[in-house]
């Protein structure tokens, strides 16, 4: 009788040494899941933010009144500002050259496949609206990538500080790009459900007592946002945008 007592409890704490090993994985996995979105989720930001910087357009020379009779020519310059396309496709497939290994490590996290292949057909649209020089539709598929960084997180790590964030971030990119969109209407959502995030998040106090100047900080910045969306001034918006999102 002792000797199987002494089997069941080897077997026990086999069990619950395997059980700890199989938590450990997965809390491991998680770690490196959400370092693999926070690495896509810093490329598209860059991205927006230097769009929003003017930084992906370059200067076009195009000469009208040439004197072709003479060897005096009047070079009369029209330079006009053009997307570098290219330079954004480069930037852009640092993206999808990430993607395979995050999608990999998603689907061992239990993610619905359906909710995966969003991933891919994303940033698989950013990639065509390049090809098709339009950058509405680059900017919406941008949005809607960045919008299941969030998604995922919640998840497999529960509405936890980064998921918070990272809400943060999607409602205010969301609002700046549907703004630019020329939806002004959804930008004043946006602009409201990023309220509410913030909002509500300052319902917890522990939170609220350790990061009280920081989020002060950032409640002006988004109060600011929202008034320059409601006042509908590109110029105020692109500028409170850069500040709210560097804030988060």
């Amino acid at each position: 009788m002792k000797r199987f007592v002494s089997v069941l409890l080897v077997l026990s704490l086999i069990l619950i040494s395997l059980t700890g090993c199989s938590n450990q994985e997965s809390s491991s996995l998680q770690d490196k899941n959400i370092s693999e979105l926070e690495y896509i989720e810093g490329k598209l930001v860059k991205i927006l933010n230097e769009m929003a910087r003017d930084e992906y357009l370059v200067g076009v020379s195009t000469t009208d009144n040439l004197e072709e009779n003479t060897n005096l020519a009047t070079d009369d310059s029209i330079v006009t500002k053009k997307i570098d396309w290219e330079k954004l496709l480069k930037d852009t497939n640092k993206i999808e050259s990430s993607i395979a290994t995050t999608i990999t490590d998603l689907t061992a996290l239990n993610i619905e496949a359906s909710e995966i292949e969003k991933l891919s057909t994303g940033v698989n649209n950013m990639i065509i609206a390049i090809e098709k020089e339009d950058i509405n539709s680059y900017l919406i598929s941008l949005n809607n990538v960045y919008a299941l960084i969030p998604s995922y997180m919640e998840k497999y790590a529960g509405n936890n500080e980064k998921t918070f964030k990272k809400k943060l971030k999607y409602y205010t990119i969301s609002a700046y790009i549907a703004y630019n969109d020329g939806n002004l209407e959804m930008a004043k959502t946006q602009a409201s459900e990023l309220e509410r995030i913030y909002s509500e998040k300052m319902k917890e106090v522990g939170y609220l007592q350790n990061n009280e100047y920081n989020l002060n900080k950032l409640y002006i910045l988004i109060q600011e946002l929202k008034r320059a969306i409601d006042s509908d001034s590109k110029e105020l918006v692109k500028s409170k945008y850069l500040l709210t999102i560097e804030e988060i």
